[in-house]
């Protein structure tokens, strides 16, 4: 099993690999796999059935094939560019559908019984503070601006 495992390293070195494009193009495939069986299966013989049964067979072979080249490529440049549009397209679609859009409005789970969280009022910038009563004068550690916060 070693010199296997070996040999497969060795063939694997240089390629890219999988992503999160790969698993998602693996899911699709999948759910296209299920909707082949169900139209072949379900659905009563026609030429409709067997054009669609088809067409779907087909994209699940085109799309196994294209996962196989992409993570078998050598050309790592191109297929990090290809993941990032994908992610870039895939973090616009959850922040569309999201209700709280803002990163500085969300929970931040274990720092909000302990911190508090606000803007620099020059640069923007979030910053973490104690938790302490009061008014307090805070300094960006970006822009070196001072300024007041009043905490509860």
């Amino acid at each position: 099993m070693g010199r296997f495992k070996e040999k497969l390293y060795r063939f694997m070195y240089g390629r890219y690999g999988t992503d999160k494009l790969y698993h998602f193009t693996l899911i699709v495939a999948v759910i296209l796999l299920v909707a082949e069986l169900v139209v072949n299966y379900a659905l009563p013989a026609s030429l409709v059935k067997s054009y669609v049964a088809l067409a779907l067979s087909i994209s699940v072979i085109l799309l196994y094939t294209w996962m196989i080249f992409r993570t078998m490529s050598r050309n790592v440049y191109k297929r990090r560019k290809e993941n990032e549009r994908f992610l870039k397209i895939c973090n616009a679609l959850k922040r569309f559908f999201t209700f709280n859009t803002s990163c500085k409005t969300k929970s931040r789970n274990r720092d909000d019984a302990t911190y508090i969280f606000r803007d620099c009022t020059k640069c923007g910038a979030t910053l973490r503070l104690p938790r302490k009563k009061g008014r307090h004068k805070v300094k960006c550690p970006k822009c070196r601006h001072s300024f007041f916060v009043k905490s509860k």
